[in-house]
């Protein structure tokens, strides 16, 4: 297995534990932050830069790796030196592109009347990464698929772990996810005004503590999947920084969840316009948990769980197009090829 590593970023733990395989690191791409709250464009651009030696290394990786292994089908998680290579290498192995990023192609998805150069941008690195045989393009919900796209519109994957909680319980604390651990000064404030609310935090802090307690009412974790899944299956409402997986686990225990974007990162402002549209959730820009007081689970939480429920079938049928898809690429190459020779061949006395 190959994982894209990050140095601002590390594996969460069910990753690491999840996999009885080898698995090879990747120098990749990723985020920098401002103040650990908003993209940092020209610190981003600059580590891009200046890590260029370490994704040539990763890109001999990967060739070294299927050159041994020889796979049957290659899955890429939108990861960009998987797309770079298979730009650099004809490959007969197949790829399935998957994630929720494919959306953007799709004519339905929502487009944002600002940051317009930010969406041309996003499309552009998505096609790149995304150099694929198919993709498999996760969604809130069904969509019709655009003829020719080379697309399938797709359930989110969920885990095991969650798809076994009963998300009927009701504790009354509400769970907050943070990609960042500089938004909590406003999740203090807003606890201070309402200190009958109990909040449970989960981010990433480094030297932080496993379990802290900031103020009464609000308690700070580390990341820790199975945590995070046990209070989310028992919370009364969701906040989270806008990603789709986080987004998807509460629609699926049917937890009004509130979307809040990290400033600048523009695929998680469409994010939670998509959520919010599909009825599944609320939109912010801030963390404004009152928000959350008139929402509840609906009949969009139903839609939900039954478009999840064909998850199965949905990855069987990409599994078999994709490698469907590879032969007939293959074989239009071998008649390309074989064409000037046969042509030649008619010609000559």
């Amino acid at each position: 297995m190959l994982a894209g590593a990050h140095p601002n970023r590390s594996w969460p733990d069910f990753f690491s534990r999840g996999f009885n395989v080898p698995v090879t690191a990747l120098a990749s791409p990723g985020f920098v932050y401002r103040r650990q709250r908003r993209v940092h464009l020209p610190a981003t651009l600059w580590q891009l830069a200046s890590r260029a030696g370490d994704y040539r290394d990763s890109l001999r990786t990967i060739e070294r790796i299927l050159t041994e292994t020889k796979p049957d089908l290659l899955i890429n998680f939108l990861e960009p030196i998987v797309g770079w290579y298979s730009r650099r290498r004809r490959q007969s192995v197949p790829i399935l592109a998957v994630g929720h990023q494919y959306m953007l192609e799709h004519p339905g998805y929502p487009r944002l009347d600002s940051m317009r150069a930010a969406q041309w941008g996003l499309r552009k690195f998505v096609r790149a990464a995304g150099r694929s045989t198919l993709r498999y393009a996760l969604s809130f919900y069904d969509a019709p698929v655009p003829e020719g796209s080379g697309m399938i519109i797709a359930p989110p994957l969920l885990r095991d772990d969650l798809l076994r909680l009963d998300g009927r319980v009701n504790e009354g604390h509400c769970l907050v996810y943070l990609l960042n651990a500089g938004y909590l000064p406003e999740l203090v404030a807003w606890q201070a005004r309402h200190p009958a609310t109990l909040l449970h935090v989960f981010c990433d802090r480094a030297g932080a503590p496993i379990k802290e307690q900031l103020r009464p009412g609000l308690v700070v974790h580390q990341l820790d999947a199975a945590k995070f899944l046990r209070l989310m299956a028992t919370a009364r409402s969701v906040v989270c920084s806008s990603g789709f997986e986080s987004l998807s686990e509460a629609a699926w225990l049917r937890k009004p969840a509130l979307a809040v974007p990290v400033e600048g990162h523009i695929e998680q402002m469409l994010n939670a316009e998509d959520l919010q549209r599909s009825g599944l959730g609320v939109a912010a820009a801030r963390f404004d948990l009152d928000r959350l007081t008139s929402f509840s689970a609906s009949s969009a939480h139903d839609r939900f769980a039954d478009w999840v429920r064909r998850s199965d079938d949905k990855l069987d049928e990409a599994v078999s197009q994709a490698c469907t898809e590879q032969v007939r690429s293959e074989r239009q190459q071998d008649l390309r090829r074989i064409e000037p020779v046969w042509r030649d061949s008619r010609t000559s006395p």
